[in-house]
């Protein structure tokens, strides 16, 4: 059956504190269900699938940390958020919760706005995650790298003619092994044989799991059972598949599904493509501008050419003053491409209607700027369902100094020349669309001749060192800018190029920009 809505494991052996916790959850549309103790907990969830665990840390029979950690070893709940309740407010102890897993923490007794605002954060990003997953499958449509899951009988599976059909077929025999192949880039479609009853115990978990973006079929031995067809016929189900058939005509039945799924992702890259090219927004792969002594350069590189959720602008206020945005849309190629017109009409309209008004001198502080959008944002029906990144960076040539505000954007280097160090800017800030009253920092500084800034997105820190297959993280550009660092007019392109030299970075797997600000 299709879910309707956030489903939430909440733990307590206090009755008091469930019953406000179910109250306060179902209050804002949300499922619940309710637990006493760890164990009970970890049995539901074996045919159950939650969105989010909130969990007592003091119990009978199992504390939190040993369910946080069970739950972590389990390949569908690695990446569930997991939210301690504690009256504890002792920070080695949130210390340990954190690194046994959890994700956050609320302390009793409840305050109900933290309580609600850190639940509604926690779901955003798990929906998000998911919706980066989709998007990478609906993405690679290449059959090779795909993967036919089959949930078999280990005593005696039934025999599907591997050679005969169009993908790899990956054999699971428990919900473990289900899950960690579901980890895979793409799969196609998920088929299980009726004998394999540690499927069919969970088949209404798999379906809430994975009926919205792959097609689930059933390999049927009694068509003429009529109470387990009817149990089947509750659940998202695609298509039958009866073992009586030749099987000839099963092949043919499994590769038809193969190929309209395959048929049906192409359309959608085709559309996508058509909308682009239609798309009033572009964005130039390099550009260049200057104020006065100072020199601005934007390397931005979509994945493979396809439009993501990277976005920059840089808006003249006068002949000595600059605005330049940076911002990543959270989700990958399509998915975020969607949302940056709608962001960067947001941001344009703001800072128009702000310009010309005198209550507060928006180019030295631009973290101001960045709480107006984010209201806004919050209260957009559509943008609060993404997150995305934003930095806002003003130029003064006459001042020579350069104020920065960040929303979750990763942390600029910065090069002094007259010290010779390199150091990373302390401005960080919520994303935008999480906290209504969301505070944003502005963080002033002055620039001199020599002195380097350099912005970068999560494409470049997350793009992956081909030799240990780790991603390389921010001291990649570190050390590209160390290398450069004394170098006039340095520019994005020789830093990207030095960033994949020097880790091994064969591709990147995602949009990617780099902005240069320096004063020559």
């Amino acid at each position: 059956m299709g879910k309707v809505s956030p489903h939430i494991l909440v733990v307590d052996d206090d009755v008091v504190i469930l019953k406000f916790i179910e109250y306060t959850l179902n209050d804002l549309g949300y499922q619940t269900t309710l637990s006493k103790n760890g164990q009970d907990a970890i049995n539901k969830a074996k045919s159950e699938h939650y969105d989010l665990i909130i969990s007592d840390l003091y119990m009978p029979l199992m504390d939190g940390n040993e369910l946080v950690r069970h739950f972590r070893s389990l390949p569908e709940y690695q990446h569930t958020p997991f939210i301690f309740l504690s009256g504890n407010t002792e920070e080695e102890t949130w210390i340990k919760n954190l690194n046994d897993g959890a994700d956050d923490f609320i302390t009793k007794p409840i305050k109900q706005k933290i309580f609600i605002s850190k639940i509604q954060s926690h779901l955003k990003k798990s929906f998000l995650r998911k919706d980066i997953l989709d998007g990478a499958r609906k993405n690679d449509i290449s059959f090779k790298k795909g993967n036919l899951i089959y949930c078999a009988n280990r005593i005696k599976p039934f025999p599907l003619p591997r050679k005969l059909i169009k993908t790899n077929i990956k054999v699971v025999y428990t919900d473990t092994d289900f899950f960690m192949a579901l980890q895979d880039v793409n799969t196609w479609e998920i088929i299980i044989d009726d004998a394999a009853d540690w499927a069919t115990s969970i088949l209404e978990k798999i379906s809430e799991i994975v009926s919205n973006h792959l097609p689930i079929s059933i390999l049927v031995s009694d068509s003429e059972n009529k109470e387990q067809m009817d149990f089947f016929l509750k659940f998202k189900i695609n298509s039958f598949l009866y073992k009586k058939l030749d099987s000839r005509l099963i092949v043919h039945q499994i590769n038809s599904n193969i190929q309209r799924e395959h048929e049906l992702k192409n359309k959608y890259l085709h559309a996508l493509n058509t909308a682009a090219k239609r798309s009033p927004i572009r964005f130039e792969n390099n550009f260049s501008d200057s104020l006065n002594d100072y020199d601005i350069q934007v390397l931005h590189q979509p994945y493979d050419k396809l439009p993501g959720g990277d976005y920059y602008e840089v808006i003249n206020i006068d002949e000595n003053r600059k605005i330049l945005i940076l911002g990543d849309v959270m989700g990958k190629k399509w998915d975020a491409w969607f949302f940056v017109p709608a962001y960067i009409a947001y941001i344009r309209s703001t800072i128009n209607f702000f310009l010309d008004r005198e209550e507060w001198n928006f180019v030295e502080h631009p973290g101001k700027f960045l709480e107006i959008i984010n209201k806004y944002i919050f209260k957009d029906m559509q943008l609060t369902e993404v997150f995305t990144t934003l930095s806002i960076i003003s130029i003064s040539s006459l001042t020579n100094k350069v104020s920065v505000a960040s929303a979750g954007a990763l942390r600029p280097y910065y090069y002094n020349s007259s010290e010779d160090t390199i150091s990373q800017l302390n401005i960080v800030g919520t994303l935008l669309g999480v906290i209504k009253d969301a505070n944003y920092q502005s963080l002033v500084h002055e620039i001199q001749k020599g002195d380097k800034l350099l912005f970068y997105t999560d494409g470049y820190t997350e793009a992956v060192n081909d030799k240990n297959n780790e991603m390389i993280g921010d001291d990649a550009l570190f050390m590209a800018l160390d290398n450069f660092k004394k170098q006039e007019n340095l520019t994005p392109t020789k830093i990207e190029e030095e960033v994949a030299r020097s880790h091994n970075v064969s591709k990147f797997d995602d949009d990617r920009t780099l902005l240069v600000i320096q004063r020559n």
